[in-house]
C-alpha cells in the first residue's frame, strides 16, 4: 500500500516456497537403498511421518524395530532426528508417497540368535501357533520355525491340532536356515518318533472300518 507506507510480508510463503524447490530436487537424486537424516514430524498409530529435506516419508510401524511395536509413540517423538533408509519411491501421486525403514539401519537380533543353530541339529522347541499348513515352534526366546504340515508325521495329516497343541514339547530337526528372509524349517518326522509324540489315527474312519472287519489283529500294507 504505497500511499499508506505499509506492505505485508509472509515468511511462511517464503518457507512453502524454498520446500516446494527442495522437494524437486531431491526427487531429482532420490534413490530406493539411499540413508538420510531425517526429522519427525507426526506420529500415527500405524508409523511416523519424516522429514527428509522438502519430502515427509512414511515409516511404517513395522518398519521401526525388528522387535514388535504397537505404539510408534513410545519410541519417537515430534521432532526427534532419525536416520532412515528409503524403501520405495511412488512419484504418481501428489504428494509423492516416500517409503521409510528405520531397522534396516539396526543390526538384526534373530541373526544372532540363528548362529547359535545349525542345519541338522535335532533339537527341543515349544509349538507357539498352529496354522493350517503348519506348526510354529519356539527354539529359544524369539526364534521360531515352521514346520510344515507335511513334516509333522510320517503318516498322511489332516489338520495340524490333530498332531501338535499350542504349549506343547516337540523335537525337531532344524532342515534349513534363511537368514535373510528370517526363516527357519523344521522337521518331526525326520527327528525321529514324529517329534517325540506318535501320531494316534484311532479316530480315522478308515480305520476304525478295517478294525470291524478284521478285529483287532495286526494290520499289514497301508490303506493309501
Amino acid at each position: 500500500d504505497r500511499q499508506r507506507n505499509r506492505m505485508v510480508l509472509s515468511r511462511r510463503a517464503m518457507l512453502e516456497a524454498q520446500r516446494a524447490e527442495a522437494k524437486d530436487t531431491l526427487l531429482e537424486t532420490l534413490e530406493v537403498g539411499q540413508t538420510l537424516d531425517a526429522v519427525v514430524t507426526r506420529i500415527q498409530p500405524y508409523g511416523a511421518f519424516a522429514d527428509i529435506g522438502g519430502i515427509d516419508g512414511l515409516i511404517h510401524v513395522s518398519e521401526l524395530s525388528w522387535e514388535r511395536i504397537d505404539d510408534p509413540g513410545k519410541v519417537l517423538k515430534v521432532g526427534e532426528a532419525v536416520r532412515v533408509q528409503v524403501l520405495s519411491i511412488d512419484v504418481e501421486n501428489d504428494p509423492p508417497r516416500i517409503a521409510l525403514g528405520m531397522k534396516q539401519l539396526m543390526a538384526d537380533p534373530l541373526h544372532a540368535a540363528m548362529a547359535g543353530f545349525n542345519e541338522g541339529d535335532v533339537v527341543e522347541g515349544t509349538v507357539t501357533k498352529i496354522a493350517d499348513f503348519g506348526a510354529f515352534v519356539e527354539l529359544s526366546k524369539g526364534v521360531d520355525g515352521l514346520a510344515h504340515i507335511s513334516e509333522l508325521s510320517h503318516d498322511r495329516v489332516k489338520k495340524v491340532s490333530d498332531v501338535v497343541k499350542v504349549g506343547q514339547k516337540v523335537t525337531v530337526k532344524v532342515l534349513s536356515i534363511d537368514p535373510n528372509t528370517r526363516r527357519i524349517a523344521l522337521s518331526m518326522k525326520q527327528a525321529g518318533g514324529d517329534g517325540g509324540q506318535e501320531f494316534d489315527r484311532g479316530e480315522d474312519p478308515m480305520i476304525a472300518k478295517l478294525k470291524a472287519k478284521f478285529g483287532d489283529r495286526e494290520l499289514k500294507g497301508g490303506i493309501g
